[in-house]
């Protein structure tokens, strides 16, 4: 779908046709969700389709359950004004229950039964629920008359086996709870509340088994809000990203999805790789947010998100921008993505320095992450900054959760330091470390004839560097070292040609420095059998003959 369609749809009400209206608002409530359910209940409530006496009776159930038996009245009072829905007796009563009115609840309850069609197990059933929210243990007896009643009158009625589920979940008699909405789901298979039970219930042991239920819940009721979002949900949690980005795009559609829904939605089509769609509609939602709104904030750093991906790092730049402007909302910060995501673009602007800034700013508030020190030392080495690369580095060394291989590397931007150092001191310094790294790799490494060469090559490199005359010959030992490690292979003559060409180099230069002629001609015979092809060398040899 082109996002230009998708983004239509999301501000439309013109697909009314895939709602439940209001009945959506009463399935939530009936999951525990009692927020989600206020909103779509109060959001339906003038819909010309809405049951006001069965809404109004849901609304003061949630009003209940967060504790406001003021509003609750009010709104079963509402209902039994507006309509036939008996339940605002069974409300009232509840009410009555727990204010210790029993003889008074009773009366409500008792009419409510007359009032509804004979046999009605749902009244019967809410009755014993009511019974059960007040005090479980206290009503057991007439929690356990009513269900049985329930039975008797209706033995198809799914409330009947949900209630009993939900008494044995609450006791954590899984199996039982799980039979029960079974039974449930045999009863009446379009009712969406025994499938999301189960599938919560179920989930954290087999997953796959759980959204099994809910694929089957939705194609028994494929207009269910809850059911379209409960599956979405459970192909988020089980990392089902491609799936979860479907599920969503489909459920967005309908008119009673909520606003943070959009916000998830949009965050998966980012880690779906679908980036102008992502950002299309990160940029629609901000729109159509107040500046308060902390999604406002989410909205904004996923538009950078998706800059970055695109590499339009102008577009990258100005979206970071606005996001650090921002006073970052409660419960929020600045994440490691956010200021590394601003370097990158910052980077490929030219804008070196203020890139490695941010990758400081980066690591500052984030010091558990120990790779943004690794990252910072690559990046001032890009830079041709040797020291401050040394500097990161040897941080991430000294947090101690380091490998062998990061001696090795620590090891050799030191020897940068070095070779790039004018200064007598200080470059002695970073000699002095380039070796104290190289020799615990050594050490460490003993047994390991291929990492023995790479190792001692190296060392070779930093005592050479640290000559201030040819004649001292700091590396010969380690470079005639270096040349018997690789006489033990005789593949390494083409294998490693180049690291034989360094060392005789080296040691022919050294001879020829000091006067030893013959040891001179021997190493520049050996380098020309190395490197038979560097006519340059040849004539030099063929002239030493002479």
């Amino acid at each position: 779908m082109k996002s230009k369609i998708l983004l239509s749809l999301l501000l439309s009400g013109s697909i009314t046709c895939f709602a439940q209206g209001y009945k959506d608002g009463i399935e939530y409530y009936k999951v525990s969700e009692y927020d989600n359910a206020k909103e779509l209940l109060e959001r339906n409530l003038n819909d010309a389709s809405t049951n006001k006496s069965e809404a109004f009776y849901y609304l003061g159930c949630v009003a209940l359950e967060n504790g406001n038996t003021a509003a609750a009245k009010d709104y079963f009072q509402k209902g039994q004004s507006a309509g036939s829905c008996q339940l605002n007796l069974v409300g009232l009563g509840q009410i009555e229950l727990k204010a210790g009115n029993k003889k008074a609840a009773e009366e409500n309850f008792s009419l409510a039964i007359k009032n509804s069609p004979k046999k009605d197990a749902k009244i019967l059933v809410a009755i014993a629920r009511a019974y059960y929210e007040v005090d479980g243990v206290k009503y057991a007896k007439e929690i356990a008359d009513y269900i049985k009643k329930a039975r008797k009158n209706n033995k198809v009625e799914a409330d009947t086996p949900i209630l009993e589920g939900d008494m044995a979940a609450a006791e954590d008699k899984t199996g039982d709870a799980q039979g029960m909405y079974d039974e449930a789901i045999s009863y009446d298979p379009t009712k969406s509340e025994p499938y999301v039970k189960y599938a919560r219930a179920l989930f954290k042991v087999s997953p796959q088994q759980a959204i099994s239920r809910l694929q089957d819940l939705l194609q028994q009721n494929p207009t269910s809000a809850l059911a379209q979002r409960e599956l979405a949900e459970k192909y988020y949690e089980n990392d089902q990203w491609t799936k979860a980005a479907e599920q969503y795009g489909e459920y967005i559609k309908n008119p009673n999805h909520f606003k943070q829904d959009e916000v998830r939605y949009a965050s998966l089509l980012f880690y779906g790789k679908k980036y102008q769609e992502s950002l299309d509609l990160a940029r629609q939602i901000e729109a159509s947010l107040p500046a308060t709104d902390k999604n406002v904030f989410y909205m904004k750093r996923l538009q950078l998100y998706n800059l970055v991906a695109m590499e339009d790092w102008a577009g990258a730049d100005e979206a970071a921008k606005a996001l650090f402007a921002m006073n970052v909302p409660a419960g929020a910060k600045y994440e490691v993505k956010d200021y590394t995501d601003y370097a990158d673009a910052l980077k490929k602007l030219g804008r070196t320095q203020e890139a490695l800034a941010l990758r400081v700013k980066a690591y500052e508030a984030n010091p558990d992450k120990l790779d943004l020190l690794k990252d910072l030392s690559d990046g001032y080495s890009d830079a041709e900054d040797y020291v401050n690369s040394a500097k990161y580095y040897q941080m991430f060394v000294d947090k101690g959760d380091y490998k062998t291989n990061d001696l090795f590397v620590l090891s050799k931007k030191y020897f940068y330091v070095a070779a790039y150092d004018s200064v007598p001191e200080s470059k002695a310094v970073a000699v002095a470390n380039a070796l104290k790294y190289v020799d615990m790799v050594n050490e460490k490494m003993a047994d390991n004839v291929r990492m023995q060469i790479l190792v001692n090559l190296h060392k070779a490199k930093v005592l050479q560097v640290s000559e201030v005359d040819k004649k001292e010959g700091k590396a010969v030992d380690t470079y005639k070292k270096v040349l018997e490690l690789l006489d033990q292979d005789p593949a390494n003559l083409a294998d490693r040609k180049d690291d034989y060409i360094l060392a005789y180099n080296y040691l022919a230069n050294y001879y020829f420095a000091t006067g030893d002629k013959e040891t001179m001609k021997g190493y520049y015979i050996k380098w020309l059998e190395a490197d038979p092809g560097n006519d340059a060398l040849r004539k030099y040899v063929e002239g030493l003959s002479k």
